[in-house]
This record gives C-alpha cells, structure tokens and sequence, in this order.
C-alpha cells in the first residue's frame, strides 16, 4: 500500500487538488448565490378584501433590504386607448382630510417585510382622472396595470415590479381579475433603463 502511494504520489497530489478546488468553486457558488438574494428585490403588488373596484391595493417588500418607493404609475387600456398616469399622491383627498403632511403621498422608505395600503382600485381611478382629466368610465375600461418604482438600499440602482389586472363588468358590477399569480420583477438592465428614462422624461412634463 505504502510502495502503491509513493508510486502514485503526484496524481494522488494533483487529484486532491483538484477535488480541494472543486469544493471552494462550489463554497463560492453558494456564497455569492446567498448574497446576492439577500440584496435581490422582491415587491408584490396584490389586492385584499374582495374583487371588485373597492378592493384594496398593497404594495409588499419581500426583500432583504429597504427601499424607497419613487413612484407608482397605473396604466389603464380602454376602449379609448392606452394611458398612463402617476397615482403615487393622494390627490382623490383633500389636504385637509389628512392626518398629516406626509400622508399626501406614498413615496418614501419601506422596510423588508412591510406594506402599504395604496387605496382601493376606485381611489386609483379617481387619481387618474384627477391627473389625465379624462372621464374613465370602469365599464369601458378592459387592463389595468400598476407599476411599482423604487430605489433600493443595497445600490442606487431603480428596482420595479408590475401587475396587470382585467377588469370584467357586468351592468354597474366590476370584478377585478389578476392576470398573473403574482409581480412581475423587472430585474434586467434594458428594462431598468427603459423605467429610469421615462421616469426622467416624466419630470420634464
């Protein structure tokens, strides 16, 4: 046994070597895959209370880290067309209805693990309106789209989700009915971009 390790003692060297650095690939494998879901974003967008136009939108952060909404967009396509408007601030309220300054808007930080409560999907609308000036009647309207913006305390890079939401009336009842089971990340660098820019081009107007 000794005479077959002195014998065979450089492939021996160079097999455990190459095990050793197998076993440290994988390690780092593991290692980064963990940091880099610690510092991955991870925003739900999801209704509660019922189905219909008075069920309550949330916006989730499910990551690690904290975040700092910039803005949330509602995209609506009816049968007059497609449009797109910002409902981050509570413009369907009076200022002097609020409890506060702050609570004009839903900008600003939110912890891992907490939510808010944008409003019900008829306040969304009312902000839309009051925006665009449109009269958006809900039976005309077929796709509802919000879209999350937001910047994230692991890098100064923007971050989003979007879900889509169809809505289905019959007579003056409206059902709301997501088209996915859950957010869609925007994680990819042309999709940031794209966000990055109209959000830019959203302060010029």
């Amino acid at each position: 046994m000794w005479n077959w390790l002195a014998e065979n003692a450089s492939p021996i060297q160079a097999a455990v070597g190459a095990i050793t650095a197998l076993v440290w690939v994988v390690y780092l494998q593991i290692l980064v895959s963990g940091l880099r879901r610690q510092r991955r974003t991870e925003l739900l967008i999801h209704l509660g209370g019922s189905q219909s136009l008075d069920a309550r939108a949330f916006i989730s952060n499910l990551g690690f880290e904290p975040i700092y909404v910039l803005e949330i967009l509602l995209t609506i396509w009816s049968t007059d067309g497609e449009r797109e408007t910002s409902i981050a601030d509570r413009t369907e309220m009076a200022k002097e209805d609020l409890s506060n300054p702050s609570a004009t808007t839903f900008q600003g930080p939110l912890k891992s693990g907490e939510f808010i409560d944008i409003g019900s999907f008829e306040d969304l609308l009312k902000r839309a309106r009051w925006n665009t000036s449109d009269d958006l009647d809900p039976g005309a309207i077929k796709r509802v789209e919000v879209k999350v913006a937001a910047i994230s305390a692991a890098s100064s890079a923007v971050v989003a989700s979007k879900r889509q939401f169809y809505v289905e009336c019959v007579g003056d009842n409206c059902q709301l009915r997501p088209k996915t089971l859950y957010a869609a990340q925007i994680r990819s660098w042309w999709g940031r971009y794209k966000l990055k820019r109209e959000l830019q081009e959203n302060l010029k107007s």
